[in-house]
């Protein structure tokens, strides 16, 4: 009776595992029929929209974590960079910024060692959703211009092109660890495998 409450338990925590995973990828793609949003920031080397489009979410660290943003769960806030229309305020420790509401840029001054990894995320408002920006290392001054653009967003009216609410600097450490642990999502199909693995062992126990 073990081995067979067991084989169950490890079936249903396989494939609750992998629609987990699944579910986690809730970005899309910063390039697609007539717009590529993906250079607006300078050496970056990887862009994502969270999905969908007009979902004019907030960014904060649960949300950037559930998304796993670039594949990554444990990331960590360092701070913003904020009230880019009066007078902009910077909590970020590891950049300084300049610039306003639809251009500027951006300066490490975190020292060393670097984080593993950093990205930028974008905020606006109506009818746009989050904009994340990898940052390649080691990490330098870059530009950086406003995403938010129509398309990819649809936005009313006449405008072409909405302003910066405020940037938001998320790392890792320089292990590629974070607070949480974790890291790298792994994919569903891999953590499905190791499920069906788990229930032949326990078959052949059961057998023998």
């Amino acid at each position: 009776m073990f081995c067979k409450n067991l084989a169950k338990a490890t079936v249903t925590f396989a494939v609750l595992i992998a629609v987990q995973g699944a579910a986690s990828a809730a970005t899309v793609s910063c390039t697609g029929s007539g717009y590529d949003i993906s250079n607006n920031v300078s050496g970056s080397s990887a862009c994502a929209i969270l999905d969908p489009l007009n979902g004019n979410q907030n960014d904060n660290l649960a949300l950037i974590n559930t998304t796993a943003f670039f594949g990554i769960n444990n990331w960590l806030l360092d701070g913003k960079y904020d009230n880019l229309d009066t007078t902009p305020t910077d909590t970020s420790n590891l950049f300084n910024f300049t610039g306003g509401v639809e251009t500027g840029t951006y300066t490490y001054v975190g020292g060393t060692p670097q984080p593993s990894d950093v990205m930028l995320v974008f905020k606006d408002g109506n009818d746009t959703n989050l904009v994340a920006y990898l940052l390649q290392s080691p990490y330098g001054s870059g530009t950086y211009a406003s995403p938010f653009s129509d398309p990819p967003f649809t936005l009313e009216g006449k405008s072409v092109l909405h302003d910066i609410s405020h940037i938001t600097v998320y790392y890792r450490e320089g292990d590629g660890t974070g607070d949480e642990g974790g890291g790298k999502v792994p994919e569903p199909a891999t953590l499905a495998l190791v499920g069906l693995g788990l229930l032949g062992m326990t078959r052949l126990r059961r057998k023998s």
